[in-house]
């Protein structure tokens, strides 16, 4: 567990592609002619009697399965109690998250996983013999208190046995805290902006929202120790995008449509201007469909507070499946929950 909690501290610095990164390019299906499989997957048509455009195209389902559950463990994770340190106080601390995955092949979502990550090389060219049952992020993160029951938080996160990196901003704003005249006794209340988006990957990007109400109540034990039971209420929107994907990054395109003297000179329709051969290696560059989806979470967290030093926990569950919240997403992708933990100091 502290390894996970210094892992930005000590992440590995070069470029070189982690077990767990991302390979898009594998999720991919065989194309087949149209002619023979009109209801194949993937079925292209023939235009004036030339070949198949192309040999593969994208699995948008295996790409909206994998996505699902990577933005959802990128949710920025809730450790906060609702009560603030006021103007003068500065949070300093690391804290890390845990987000189950489905690395079971005998599914879907798990086999759309076993295709999708780089792995140990061995499981042959388009999938990974070993999937992480879990994905771990540590961040480093600092809050400061502003007037008006506002803090501001800014960090940055890294992924376990991946590349990627994240940032992240929250704003909060504590409506009140314990007594208030002639009120009497109400337990503290906080709305929680934050955003996390990722950095690493040429092949894709997301960007990952929130809107979080946190109600918590603190209780000192002996003068000395805080103790402080939240509850957590939480609504996250998933932005995740794709940039252009080679589905055959083994063969070199410019090779496949290199000039040909044995080509005639006149472009017929199915070849571009610039390509003597049937350019179909051109088509295996595609963009992957944009996700947009909603995820609701409730849950609860401790923290123990005792003078400047603090140590949080918390738990979060998906309310719904991500099919249910997005009509567009498989039925069939689980729940995620998250586990989250943080220690740290306040000055």
């Amino acid at each position: 567990m502290i390894a996970l909690l210094v892992a930005p501290a000590i992440a590995p610095s070069d470029a070189s592609a982690q077990d767990m990164d991302l390979a898009l390019s594998r999720l991919r299906v065989p194309a087949v002619d149209v002619a023979t499989n009109p209801a194949g997957p993937c079925a292209t048509t023939f235009a004036g009697g030339s070949p198949v455009a192309y040999d593969f195209c994208q699995d948008d389902d295996a790409w909206r399965r994998v996505m699902t559950q990577f933005a959802g463990s990128m949710i920025p994770p809730l450790l906060a109690p609702a009560g603030t340190r006021g103007v003068r106080g500065i949070y300093v601390g690391f804290e890390t998250w845990l987000t189950p995955i489905e690395n079971n092949a005998s599914t879907a979502t798990g086999e759309a996983w076993h295709r999708a990550v780089e792995g140990d090389g061995m499981g042959g060219p388009d999938r990974s013999r070993f999937v992480d049952s879990l994905l771990a992020w540590g961040r480093f993160n600092v809050r400061k208190g502003l007037p008006f029951g506002f803090d501001l938080g800014m960090n940055i996160g890294y992924l376990a046995n991946t590349s990627y990196w994240t940032l992240g901003l929250e704003i909060r704003w504590a409506l009140f805290e314990g007594f208030r005249d002639g009120v009497g006794w109400i337990p503290d209340l906080a709305v929680r902006g934050a955003v996390q988006t990722l950095m690493g990957d040429a092949e894709f990007n997301i960007t990952v929202p929130s809107v979080d109400l946190v109600l918590s109540e603190p209780i000192v034990i002996a003068n000395t120790v805080e103790v402080t039971p939240s509850i957590y209420g939480q609504v996250a929107w998933v932005f995740a995008d794709s940039e252009l994907v080679d589905l055959t990054p083994g063969t070199p395109v410019f090779d496949a449509c290199s000039p040909d003297p044995n080509t005639p000179t006149a472009m017929t329709p199915t070849q571009p201007p610039y390509c003597r051969t049937s350019g179909r290696e051109l088509n295996h560059n595609v963009v992957f469909p944009r996700l947009r989806s909603t995820r609701f979470r409730l849950g609860g967290g401790l923290q123990i507070r005792y003078e400047w030093f603090q140590l949080s926990g918390s738990f979060l569950m998906d309310v719904l499946t991500p099919g249910e919240m997005d009509g567009e997403l498989p039925g069939d992708i689980p729940r995620q929950m998250q586990i989250n933990i943080g220690a740290g100091l306040t000055l």
